[in-house]
């Protein structure tokens, strides 16, 4: 038995050229009253009322802002059904005010009551319209057999405008970015202004699972209209008298939600997809692959129909409880119409204080980098071998530096070698213990990057023996140590091992008390939290990374879609808080009792491989080719200084106007160097050389 498809036409095209300027508009009508939803009390009106050929029409309350105007009109008459019909509005002079409009029974009970809303194209800029409502009482829905016209002139206070211009919100997901260029608010309607590039050069219009949340209110989108599509030859404003398009490619357009508010404190936009409009004709072969994987896939049987000016689907079989609109969307997804992205900005206003902080901050208005000087620092340090990694103990003063030759200590107040441990291996990373008592040293038996038996070291930096050498692998072929973390306590020391996952080890007994496998690559980045409960560590997956429990080896992976894998993560010094370095220059700020990152920037152009929290958790350090320094509690960027060309892969905190880095350059056989920077200015203290060579040989 066939499905008689009754509530879903498609139409192919829907285009609207006026006065030469291109508009592509689309409605979503949505059900019920949300034409009303988050408007504020309607204001009662003194009007009286018309008569006409024995239709009563009088205008009872209104709502006016910029961007959106409800009248209720209440139609009595003799006759058994009338409606309303052809709605239009004017200014002052007459001419009509280009808006959407619709207008609906406003209560099953009560049928004589009707709404009727416009949402101007251009929003008003005057705080008062003196205008017209015009409008005809007929007695079938959208015949033209008129009863009655009539006219309503009026003259009311608009509610004022806030307009945001946050645009420094930009996010890519997957290769598309999205800019959010402007926001305009009322108290009863929002728009939001984006840019964005699109997945092909088909006609890509933002999801209509789009939705805006201010305060504990939330809506799906409602509005859609294009102003800006470079592949379409479309460069105007579309009527938009004090915008201008903020790219020179790309689409950008204009989505509204029928929700606003007079002081609003937060706003999310959360744009889960884009959706490609239905091509004139969908070709033959991409229809049976859609046909074919709906069968398969989903037990849906339907035929594809087209008709004069539009088409539409036929339903043979659908699957019990699943509705015609489900199955539409699932044929669309089949067709590969729909991209999914979760992009999300979150804008707060008014931050309130004991509130964790919710940003979204960018590239955009991000201060350059202040250049390393082109004279070397009077205190430069040179010492045999690659430089792989470093540490340092601020209670025992001294940084130790991992080479290809061993390990160097230095004292970083006078930077005079106090120490060196030549080690057979390949020394990869190095950690001091939380009092500095212990060093920790791993590496591999073999050259740098090749197999070889795993070698790990804990040496007593008192009398610089080796007081435990714990066995992590017999065979070799083992890649080298890529992490290293001591317990808060300095009882227990967290590894990363080729094949073995994350280790947790008693340092005492060398027993293994926790063991994390399936990472997709072995975790560079291991990071306890300030209790010594939990750790986190990169490389799982196709997630961002992982945290777990030490009592319980009980896990979690953290995964925003803003970003991609996760390439250093790092407690905040209170514990609340965790903070991600990724591969597409963002960073994540996740809050740990709900596993969310409700903060978020776009810290730099290309890959971010380093970060680390200031000591008094004010601050956050990030490193790619440059590094910069960000408030916490803002998101906003305090300074930025460092080598453009070159990439920071390890950050270090020595005192809050102090940080030390490890930088690789991009050039071949560039020798990879730590330098100890002044935060306040950006200038190098001091240096320390290896010998010429690249970080991986």
């Amino acid at each position: 038995m066939k499905i008689k498809f009754l509530s879903i036409l498609v139409l192919i095209a829907l285009i609207a050229t006026t006065g030469g300027a291109y508009a592509l508009a689309r409605h979503i009508p949505y059900p019920g009253l949300l034409a009303v939803s988050g408007l504020p009390p309607l204001s009662r009106l003194s009007l009286p009322p018309q008569t006409v050929n024995g239709v009563t029409a009088s205008l009872e309350s209104y709502y006016v802002d910029a961007a959106r105007l409800v009248f209720a009109l209440r139609v009595t008459s003799d006759f058994d059904n009338t409606f309303v019909s052809l709605p239009s509005l004017k200014d002052e002079n007459g001419a009509d005010i280009n808006a959407d409009v619709r207008f609906r029974i406003a209560n099953p009970a009560d049928r004589s009551l009707t709404l009727i809303e416009f949402n101007p194209a251009i929003p008003l800029t005057t705080s008062q319209l003196n205008g017209q409502l015009s409008f005809a009482v007929v007695t079938s829905p959208g015949g033209d057999d008129i009863l009655a016209q009539f006219r309503f002139d009026f003259d009311l206070p608009v509610h004022p405008t806030l307009t945001l211009e946050p645009k420094q919100s930009f996010l890519s997901i997957g290769g598309v970015k999205i800019l959010l260029d402007r926001i305009v608010i009322t108290p009863a309607q929002t728009y939001a202004y984006l840019c964005y590039t699109k997945p092909t050069d088909a006609d890509w219009m933002i999801g209509r699972d789009a939705t805006l949340k201010i305060g504990h209110r939330q809506i799906t989108l409602d509005t859609y209209s294009l102003l800006f599509d470079s592949t379409l030859d479309i460069g105007g404003k579309s009527g938009e008298t004090d915008w201008i398009p903020p790219v020179q490619d790309g689409r950008c357009v204009k989505i509204g939600f029928p929700i606003g508010n007079t002081n609003p404190q937060s706003i999310t936009l959360t744009i889960p997809t884009l959706e490609q409009s239905m091509p004139e004709v969908i070709p033959a072969e991409q229809l049976a692959v859609a046909f074919k994987e709906l069968k398969t896939r989903d037990d849906i049987d339907m035929e594809w129909h087209i008709i004069d000016h539009g088409a539409y689907p036929e339903w043979k079989k659908l699957p019990a409880g699943m509705s015609e609109q489900q199955a539409y969307r699932k044929f669309i997804e089949a067709l590969g119409y729909v991209y999914y992205g979760q992009w999300e900005f979150n804008i707060q206003l008014n931050p309130q204080e004991n509130f964790a902080p919710v940003f979204s901050t960018s590239i955009y208005g991000a201060a350059t980098p202040i250049p390393l000087s082109v004279t070397e620092p009077h205190n430069a340090v040179t010492l045999p071998g690659v430089i792989r990694s470093f540490d340092v103990s601020l209670a025992k003063g001294m940084i130790a530096i991992a080479t290809s030759q061993g390990v160097f200590l230095y004292d970083f107040n006078t930077y005079e070698r106090l120490h060196v441990i030549s080690e057979a291996q390949n020394v990869s990373s190095v950690a001091w213990s939380p009092d500095g008592t212990r060093l920790a040293i791993g590496g591999v038996e073999a050259p740098f990057g090749k197999s070889g038996k795993l070698n790990l070291t804990v040496w007593d930096t008192t009398t610089w023996k080796i007081i435990s050498e714990p066995e992590i692998s017999a065979e070799d072929s083992a890649l080298q140590y890529d992490a290293l973390a001591w317990s808060p306590d300095g009882t227990l020391l967290a590894t990363a091992a080729y094949e073995r996952g994350a280790i947790v080890l008693n340092v005492e007994t060398g027993e293994i008390v926790s063991q994390q496998a399936d990472f997709i690559v072995s975790p560079y980045r291991i990071a306890w939290s300030p209790d010594g409960s939990r750790l986190i560590a990169t490389g799982d997956l196709g997630y961002g990374f992982r945290r777990w429990r030490i009592d319980t080896d009980e896990f979690v992976r953290l995964y925003d879609q803003r970003v991609n894998s996760a390439t250093d993560v790092a407690w905040s010094p209170d514990g609340d808080r965790i903070s991600s370095t990724h591969e597409n220059g963002a960073v994540c700020f996740w809050t740990v009792e709900t596993n969310t990152c409700d903060s978020f920037i776009q810290a730099h152009m290309s890959l971010a491989s380093s970060l680390a929290w200031s000591l008094d958790g004010k601050q956050l350090a990030t490193g790619a080719g440059a590094i910069r320094i960000w408030d916490v509690q803002t998101g906003k960027q305090v300074c930025a200084f460092g080598q453009t060309d070159d990439r920071y892969i390890q950050l270090k905190w020595l005192s809050p106007d102090t940080l030390v880095s490890l930088e690789i350059g991009f050039v071949v056989d560039a020798p990879p160097t730590i330098r100890i920077f002044d935060v306040q200015t950006g200038n190098v203290i001091v240096e320390f050389h290896g010998e010429d060579g690249s970080y991986i040989e």
